[in-house]
């Protein structure tokens, strides 16, 4: 049987729009079928689908005060720019990423355990794993541009949902609280550490000084020495406090992270310049009389300058220790609720119009894709009649004999 040309229509290779929309006028019923049936088909399953409510709880986070990290970090801010080093520790220090906890399997095993979601999610082998990726599926975290954090989820339940929404909230204001009171200890038990041991070695030096100046008649200095023991005991003193920084960001940050090495820079040029402090320092205080001072005068003179340091150093320490101390009692929630999540009135999803038309229009498409496929290939059989017959001869399967 030979297929018959189509008709011919005027001006067909200047204008093939036009020709198909006449090709696409010829099929307008089955255009239209297809469309309704598709149509009818995504309604059903739109309609079979069941309502999904979203609830959603809003917190600001805290606006904290100045902590004993930021503390110690402005203190050595001009120690920092002397020898030209950023300032570290400028980011979101202390404050712990709040998306992060809400993210974590910890949280999601909580909420699936809080609210019987093997269950809810009809989870047959009582996965944890599937059950937390069902979660995930219907739970949204975003920062807004007002500094706000939003827990968004959806369930069929609108009270479930509103539930969850809350339990989110109140999980993370017991973690980051918990985890802050862990820090807050931490940091406590380490500046506890520092100041009694810079007493006890101060109280020590004391009462030392004060049994040689009763042995020795030595009491004083001279202005001009004890100036200049002075501005290096201050030296020594905030050498030993980036000390105590360089470890607290070490335990923070761990060793390699890049403010823990800058802090280990200003360590290292604050060494240098009290290289040979043991001794070379004194001799350029006391210029050429340091050789012909007696050995008395030259232990009054370190033993001064030890006190010193750690005279100066607890100065420093002690109001830290003391905010270590006061942090460490705050009892206080970490986040603020702006907006608890409220049981919602009307669905969020399936948006049924919109699956109907979007699935009734993607099958119009491609049924009109198929007329114009289809016709332009009847076109070319009946222009190209041995080509076309080749074409459905090699398509045939042989019998094998």
């Amino acid at each position: 049987m030979t297929m018959q040309a189509p008709e011919s229509y005027p001006e067909e290779q200047n204008r093939p729009f036009i020709r198909s929309v006449f090709v696409l006028l010829r099929h307008w019923r089955f255009l239209v079928a297809s469309f309704l049936l598709a149509a009818a088909a995504a309604a059903v399953f739109a309609f079979a689908s069941p309502n999904w409510y979203k609830a959603s709880a809003t917190f600001l986070p805290p606006q904290r005060q100045k902590g004993l990290f930021e503390q110690v970090a402005t203190g050595l801010s001009s120690t920092l720019k002397t020898f030209g080093l950023s300032g570290i520790g400028s980011g979101s220090s202390g404050q712990y990423s709040f998306l992060a906890i809400l993210k974590s399997q910890s949280m999601g095993e909580r909420i699936v355990r809080e609210f019987d979601l093997l269950r809810v999610y009809d989870i047959r082998d009582s996965s944890m794993e599937k059950a937390l990726q069902a979660l995930s599926n219907n739970t949204e975290f975003e920062f807004t541009e007002e500094g706000s954090v939003v827990i968004s989820v959806w369930d069929t339940d609108p009270k479930r949902a509103a539930d969850m929404a809350n339990a989110f909230f109140e999980n993370l204001n017991e973690i980051s609280t918990r985890m802050n009171a862990t820090e807050a200890r931490a940091n406590r038990k380490f500046m506890e550490l520092q100041y009694n041991s810079t007493m006890e070695r101060l109280n020590a030096l004391e009462d030392t000084f004060a049994v040689f100046q009763k042995r020795t008649k030595l009491y004083s200095l001279p202005e001009q020495i004890k100036a200049a023991v002075e501005a290096a005991g201050a030296i020594q003193a905030r050498l030993s406090l980036q000390k105590v920084y360089l470890g607290i960001l070490e335990r923070r940050l761990g060793p390699d992270d890049a403010d823990v090495q800058t802090a280990r820079v200003a360590v290292q040029e604050l060494e240098k310049q009290i290289e040979g402090f043991q001794g070379a320092d004194l001799k350029s205080m006391l210029g050429t009389d340091f050789d012909n001072l007696p050995d008395e005068a030259v232990t009054y003179f370190r033993l001064y300058r030890e006190i010193e340091v750690l005279s100066k150093l607890q100065g420093f320490l002690l109001p830290m220790y003391q905010q270590s101390l006061i942090e460490e009692q705050k009892q206080m929630t970490m986040l603020v609720p702006l907006d608890l999540a409220r049981v919602p009135e009307t669905k969020d999803r399936p948006r049924r119009s919109l699956i109907i038309l979007l699935t009734g229009f993607s099958v119009l498409v491609l049924s009109m894709a198929l007329v114009l496929i289809r016709e332009r290939m009847r076109y070319y059989a009946a222009l190209y009649p041995g080509e076309w017959k080749r074409v459905l001869d090699a398509m045939k399967f042989k019998k094998s004999s």
